[in-house]
């Protein structure tokens, strides 16, 4: 398979799994949570992230 074929077919959401397509309502909300918390405050949105998957690691979540 091309390296172009790839790409595309690893970024295609089959329709059926388009869940902000389904249910739209749910992600505005979770993203009016979310948004505040990880874009403002004093940290960096970038060490915010790094941080949550230290976290992670140590309680040996997948993420």
């Amino acid at each position: 398979m091309g390296e172009k074929a790839r790409e595309e077919s690893e970024d295609a959401v089959p329709p059926g799994l388009d869940l902000m397509a389904l249910i739209p309502q749910h992600f505005e909300r979770f993203f009016a949570f979310f948004g505040p918390g990880h874009n403002e405050g004093v940290l960096p949105a970038r060490i915010k992230e790094l941080a949550r998957l230290k976290v992670a690691e140590l309680n040996d979540c997948d993420t």
